[in-house]
């Protein structure tokens, strides 16, 4: 009986573990301050930040472009992976933009 269960208990674990999971790993996050979104749409986005202008491949995760309004500078938290992944996004406070 305890072979049947400790078998039964690896099984179960086994089966746990190759479950479909998030496809991008944790901690595959960065983050992008004072960003204007110069161009959007076809699968990607320009944004003009104080490095300069950055294009990045979108996914279907990222809000529709009418969302951005124009000249208004975001702080974006993006994910890593074969096309960019968008997490959440606020508007950049006033002193931060002043910079």
């Amino acid at each position: 009986m305890w072979t049947v269960l400790i078998v039964g208990t690896l099984f179960i674990t086994k089966y746990a573990n190759d479950v479909a999971q998030d496809t991008r790993p944790h901690g595959a996050t960065f983050r992008m301050t004072r960003q204007r979104v110069v161009t959007c749409g076809s699968g990607e986005i320009t944004l003009a930040g104080p490095e300069g202008p950055t294009t990045l491949k979108t996914d279907g995760s990222w809000p529709s472009c009418n969302t951005f309004e124009s000249g208004q500078y975001y702080d974006l938290w993006l994910a890593r992976g074969g096309t960019t992944g968008f997490i959440t996004m606020e508007k950049s406070p006033w002193w931060r933009t002043a910079m």
